[in-house]
């Protein structure tokens, strides 16, 4: 006895592994919502990207900041020339220099800018913007992965519902077929009607099978978008549900737009096409730099070698250019109101997606209320078309009829609820809100 008992959980073990098991033969991981985020947020290759872009604007302003300090190089040559040419300059009168057709040298020079006219602070500047920019792009992509993230794993939630809804169905349909045999064989029933319950039954399986297709792609651009090849080895969890909305006051929308990251990055451009305006102009500014050199310089053996030294100061000043500086002053000038036109296109469009996502919302919310009370009516429906059908006091029409209402007003309520989730999805996205925790948490 006790042995047979061993035996007998032994299968139900295997069988439990067995359906747990993929297509693929790999046991199916379980994955929330938070779960994919934080993976996403670790390995999406559009969001590392993103994170290597600030760390390049990171070394640009380091490189910027640089050219504040001395630049050093060191020169070496050896050559030599058709006819012996002087090793070292004169040195007074009388003192003839040496001559030798090898040349040998090298030289040690420095150069330090002393005045440039503001013009390395501006680069630093707008160096220190680009970081800001680029950074604000990676919250914009944040923003983005995760109502990707949410509005696919939302997709694939209301799918699996709308499996167990269209499995719900089919049972009930098979139950049907199966009083509907023993009744044809009764005779107590038209063959026809046993035909219409069948072809109901193989239609709706036909849109199970459809529905678990589009469960498998909505799991591939999860996968994907969590860094992985396209798969579906994995189960979602969680439910779709409703909360109550309260839409913000009319006050508080402009308020919205500082959470934006796409409307910081805007204003970002701005200040460093206007600090680009300034930094262009400063080219009609002299430069001076303190400039000086050491060596030694000798002939053919390296003999007759000698110091070579100087210092001094170097002051370079544009008179003329044919007009190329005032031209790039103007065109930084007409980037500068292109920058602006387009922070205020990107708030216009911002304020109109915050209305449409709070409009999206409250409409939503009261369909899901109304297909919630169309659900259990037509359920009710389909109870008592069924009872009627079975007791002989209704017909196959009327309750397949019932029974299509029924699943129907099943699916309209999920989909109302999917419907519901997305609406809430753009609204955080529009608010710039959607990001807020995981963005605290980096």
């Amino acid at each position: 006895m006790r042995k047979c008992l061993l035996i007998a959980c032994f299968f139900v073990f295997c069988s439990f592994i067995s359906a747990a098991r993929s297509e693929t033969g790999y046991i199916k991981e379980k994955i929330t919502l938070d779960q994919a985020i934080k993976r996403a947020l670790k390995r999406n290759h559009a969001l590392l990207s993103k994170e290597a872009l600030v760390e390049a604007a990171i070394k640009e302003k380091k490189a910027e900041w640089g050219r504040h300090l001395p630049n050093i190089n060191l020169l070496g040559e050896a050559y030599r020339t058709r006819y012996p040419t002087a090793i070292t300059p004169i040195g007074g009168i009388g003192k003839f220099p040496h001559f030798s057709k090898d040349i040998y040298l090298y030289n040690l020079s420095l150069e330090l800018p002393i005045y440039e006219g503001g013009r390395i602070s501006k680069q630093v500047k707008i160096a220190e913007l680009e970081i800001k920019i680029r950074e604000s792009l990676k919250r914009q992509t944040i923003h983005d992965l995760i109502a990707n993230i949410k509005n696919t794993f939302y997709l694939a939630i209301y799918l699996k519902a709308l499996v167990k809804a269209q499995q719900k169905v089919i049972y009930a349909l098979k139950r049907e077929y199966k009083d509907a045999s023993l009744k044809l064989k009764a005779q107590k029933i038209a063959p026809l009607d046993l035909l219409r319950i069948k072809t109901q039954l193989k239609t709706e399986e036909a849109a199970l099978k459809g529905t678990k297709e589009s469960l498998k792609r909505a799991k591939h651009t999860i996968a994907v978008l969590m860094g992985d090849p396209p798969h579906d080895n994995f189960l979602v969890l969680g439910k779709l549900t409703e909360e109550k909305f309260l839409p913000p006051e009319e006050k508080d929308l402009e308020r919205f737009l500082l959470f934006r990251p796409d409307i910081s990055a805007a204003e970002k451009r701005v200040k460093k096409a206007f600090e680009k305006v300034s930094l262009v102009w400063r080219k009609h500014l002299p430069s001076v730099e303190l400039f000086s050199s050491y060596g030694r310089k000798a002939g053919s053996g390296l003999h007759h070698d000698e110091d070579l030294w100087e210092i001094g100061l170097r002051l370079k000043l544009n008179l003329f250019s044919g007009g190329t500086v005032s031209a790039e002053v103007e065109k930084a000038r007409a980037e500068f109101f292109s920058a602006q036109e387009d922070l205020r296109q990107k708030r216009l469009e911002a304020m109109k997606e915050i209305k449409a996502a709070i409009s999206e919302l409250i409409e939503t919310s009261a369909q899901v209320q109304r297909y919630k009370t169309a659900k259990e009516t037509a359920k009710e429906a389909y109870r008592v078309e069924s009872l009627k059908y079975r007791t002989g006091a209704g017909t196959v029409t009327d309750m397949l009829i019932s029974q299509a209402a029924w699943f129907n007003a099943e699916a309209d309520y999920l989909y109302a609820l999917y419907r519901y989730q997305k609406a809430k999805i753009a609204y955080e996205y529009a608010t710039g809100r959607i990001g807020e925790k995981w963005i605290a948490k980096r």
